[in-house]
């Protein structure tokens, strides 16, 4: 029964102590804090800098919202340069004392008052982000005196601010200018000189093409398709298919007649007047051999394998377009055995083993 009785005593004893801990802590939360401040020296001389100390005890529990002053200026001729630091001076249960040291300067002689120095506070840190709080004051009234030196004009003279002096310039002094600037420079006439090449080979591949006559190509041809030796292989329908598309092609930008998309007959008849009946004959002779060639697979002699090749080769010559008077002849430099694109040209060389044992026998 005493146990019992002794374990109520100490919960009841508990009870009334924690009872008293939340009033006190409620007591200590409401009571405003208390604001204490002086200046550390408060006498300097102009332009020195000194410090300003603002004691604050409160509550663990309050949030303490250091003030902001316009351009720096506690007043108009106290400047603040920012704050040293902030420390805690001592801690007695929940009441904490903290100390902010402010660092300040003046340029303004003479005796500086400043009174009532605000601090915002809010009992708690919900409180400070609601934007509840309050203001209290320091009680102290500050005084500052700023002294300037004292200058005898009777006895000290004020001279003119001298001017600079005329040192030689040694090259230790701009050597790393000169290094820098050659390397620049070089830098600089690398670049242009690649901007130059790069721009010099683009014109040279974007440049006019030389245009090669339609007779000078179409000789090209033929001379390149007679070297091939097709007919002498026994490939006369290949043969007489590139022949006759050399002579088209020809026909067709020679007089700008459609000769390629044309039959025998049609082109016979386009060239009736641009051509005589002499050239239309061999036009007829030679387009009539290859027709039979390609379509009735006709084998045809040697001799007239060859005279087709004259043939075309004569058209070309006769009806080609002379250059005039005084203008210098199309394609110079070009030779009529330079290599020519062949309609129909066949990539796969042709074995001469076949013509050379054919020539023998």
């Amino acid at each position: 029964m005493k146990r019992y009785k002794i374990f109520y005593l100490l919960m009841l004893a508990g009870m009334v102590s924690f009872g008293l801990s939340l009033s006190q802590a409620a007591l200590g939360q409401g009571r405003a804090p208390e604001v204490h401040t002086r200046f550390t020296p408060d006498t300097v001389m102009i332009g020195d800098q000194f410090s300003l100390y603002l004691d604050i005890d409160k509550d663990v529990a309050q949030e303490i919202q250091l003030p902001q002053f316009e351009k720096n200026r506690i007043t108009p001729q106290i400047e603040m340069l920012g704050i040293d630091r902030i420390d805690t001076l001592r801690q007695d249960g929940r009441r904490l004392r903290i100390r902010v040291t402010y660092r300040l300067t003046s340029f303004d002689e003479g005796t500086h008052t400043l009174g009532g120095f605000p601090v915002v506070w809010s009992p708690s840190l919900s409180d400070a982000k609601a934007g509840e709080g309050d203001t209290v004051f320091a009680p102290e009234t500050m005084r500052l005196t700023v002294g300037t030196f004292e200058i005898d004009t009777a006895k000290q003279q004020i001279f003119d601010i001298k001017r600079p002096l005329n040192t030689p310039l040694i090259f230790d002094e701009i050597k790393e200018y000169v290094y820098w600037g050659a390397a620049a420079a070089v830098l600089l006439a690398v670049i242009i000189y690649l901007v130059i090449k790069y721009v010099r080979r683009r014109k040279g591949r974007t440049g006019p093409k030389r245009v090669v006559p339609p007779h000078v190509a179409a000789i090209r041809a033929l001379e390149k398709l007679h070297s091939r030796k097709l007919w002498q292989n026994g490939k006369h329908k290949e043969y007489y298919s590139q022949l006759a598309d050399i002579v088209r092609i020809y026909i067709e930008r020679r007089y700008g007649i459609g000769a390629m998309e044309m039959t025998s007959d049609q082109i016979l008849e386009a060239v009736r007047e641009v051509n005589d009946e002499r050239l239309r004959e061999k036009l007829r002779e030679l387009f009539s051999l290859a027709d039979l060639v390609k379509f009735a697979k006709m084998a045809p002699a040697p001799e007239d394998n060859e005279q087709a090749y004259f043939d075309a080769y004569f058209y070309v010559e006769e009806t080609k377009e002379l250059p005039e008077p005084g203008q210098a002849s199309a394609a110079p430099g070009a030779t009529a055995t330079e290599a020519t694109e062949i309609p129909g040209d066949d990539p796969e060389p042709v074995s001469g083993s076949e013509p050379e044992e054919e020539g023998k026998r």
